[in-house]
């Protein structure tokens, strides 16, 4: 893990992290980009999900996802099939880092930044 943190220090990322979210377990980083004028963050929670923060009304995981199938029956009376969707959480501290810091080499400083604006 410290090698990560070495490496996202290196790309700019700045952990942002606040006394209470420390005492809660979340750890927040912040990205050397801006979306609307707002700088992109990154939070890992202690209940294993991601969420980034990209000048949205709200927050919006990032983990991993899978399908799942689960049945209901309808007000016809027939059993219905349908398919979701889950979140995969990642536990372990360690895990979430290096998943934030792939996530970020991967949609940030990838080929195709045209999007982003760094300031």
């Amino acid at each position: 893990m410290e090698n990560t943190l070495t490496l996202m220090n290196y790309l700019g990322i700045k952990e942002v992290t606040t006394p209470k979210q420390k005492e809660n377990g979340t750890r927040e980083f912040a990205l050397p980009f801006y979306v609307r004028g707002k700088i992109v963050t990154i939070a890992s929670y202690k209940s294993g999900y991601v969420r980034i923060d990209r000048n949205c009304h709200t927050r919006y995981q990032i983990n991993p996802t899978y399908k799942t199938p689960y049945k209901v029956i309808g007000s016809d009376g027939e059993l219905k099939t349908y398919s979701t969707k889950k979140r995969v959480l990642i536990y372990g501290e360690k895990n979430r880092i290096n998943f934030i810091f792939n996530y970020i080499l991967k949609n940030y400083y990838g080929k195709n930044i045209q999007w982003k604006t760094i300031k």
